[in-house]
């Protein structure tokens, strides 16, 4: 319920005094299933409701029934994988060190978002919401941070040859243009770890989402839980609600007018429960919004786009790779060879601008190659002709 035990006993002695439920409410601010819910485990259990109970779920199952030092025994089934779970998460870190995600440094945040407006994007995509008369589509969804207000909400096909799918990189990069056609460039845009953006391996290579990023101006955070992108999160839902009773039309280019009608119509007409919009629409709220943070336009883009901040971003990148029975190693997908004389040990590669990247194999600091990838270009990164 979220009340404490003090709360708790306000709304007892309130309610022995004979106040109603809805005079509790008004009282104490409480909901009023929560006010209910109190008296009536009171009058259930006594005074022993009031009291603190222990956190999560009812302790069951066989390791519940042994006093805490003891962990096996026999003669007795054995616990769950959930159970053996459970008690060991208790250690933390002492029993198992978990394996580190390594980014380049710089890709997590070292400084909060900045707080105003376009100061940081939350982007996120929701897989497979049925339409009628469509079927299923993909939607990215793009709202800002401080404020709440939908920057994009873009609907993408969910199935390709009877297959399904889902978004891709050049429909990442087509929904951010138009966000940044009509909203500007933000600070920051705040992304989870997705196999598109984001590569899963140990020391990965930023792909190109990151690095086009970068190239504009704009800090790419990951998430390190959900919590932290809630109001895309909570954005999902509400498409999932608001276009029930449209349709059915058989065109995604309909629905998608549809969706950018809705979006409209929550930033401007609708009341908000977001940050102090106290039941009004978000743009009566938050009027500076229509201001860009940084102006954008597409035919600009290669002027806004500068490769230096990219050869400065990878200068602070790290990258450990293990050579193959050959001396061979593998970086961004290209394979390089150190020789045979380097066979199965740990090279090391570094990035320095204007000279290109560096291998070696520590603990020695000597440069045994310097090489360059493929298609890490200002018109590869961007995309454009």
């Amino acid at each position: 319920m979220g009340t404490t035990y003090a709360d708790r006993q306000e709304i007892i002695r309130l309610r022995q005094r004979g106040d109603r439920y809805w005079e509790i409410v008004q009282r104490t601010g409480w909901r009023y299933e929560t006010v209910r819910q109190v008296c009536r485990r009171y009058q259930r259990e006594g005074e022993g409701a009031l009291q603190p109970g222990p956190m999560g779920r009812p302790k069951n199952g066989p390791l519940s029934t042994f006093d805490p030092k003891v962990r096996w025994v026999s003669g007795q089934p054995l616990p769950s994988a959930a159970s053996i779970g459970a008690y060991l998460s208790q250690f933390g870190n002492r029993l198992l060190q978990p394996r580190p995600h390594r980014q380049l440094s710089g890709a997590q945040a070292r400084r909060p978002a900045l707080p105003m407006v376009h100061g940081c994007w939350q982007l996120d995509s929701d897989e497979k919401l049925h339409l009628p008369g469509y079927g299923l589509v993909n939607i990215l969804n793009i709202v800002d941070h401080s404020t709440g207000i939908k920057i994009g909400a873009n609907l993408f096909p969910a199935q390709q040859n009877g297959k399904g799918c889902r978004i891709s990189w050049p429909q990442y990069r087509q929904a951010l243009r138009q966000a940044f056609a009509r909203w500007g460039l933000p600070a920051r845009i705040r992304t989870d770890c997705d196999r598109v953006l984001v590569s899963r391996d140990n020391y990965p290579f930023p792909m190109d989402f990151t690095l086009w990023l970068v190239g504009l101006g704009i800090e790419h955070e990951l998430i390190q839980r959900v919590t932290q992108n809630c109001c895309v999160e909570r954005s999902h839902r509400t498409w999932e609600g608001r276009l029930d009773g449209y349709g059915p039309y058989s065109s995604l280019s309909q629905w998608q007018e549809l969706v950018d009608y809705e979006r409209w119509r929550m930033n401007a007409i609708l009341p908000s429960r977001g940050r102090h919009c106290q039941r009004q629409p978000p743009l009566l709220v938050y009027p500076q919004a229509r201001q860009p943070y940084r102006f954008y336009r597409l035919a600009d883009e290669s002027l806004i786009f500068q490769m230096a901040r990219v050869e400065a971003y990878l200068a602070q990148g790290k990258w450990l790779r293990r050579s193959n029975g050959q001396g061979q190693f593998w970086l961004n997908n290209q394979v390089f060879n150190l020789r045979v004389a380097y066979k199965k040990r740990w090279v090391q590669i570094t990035y320095l601008p204007t000279v290109g990247f560096l291998a070696s194999c520590p603990p020695s600091q000597d440069i045994l190659l310097i090489f360059h990838l493929d298609h890490l270009t200002a018109v590869d990164i961007m995309g454009l002709a």
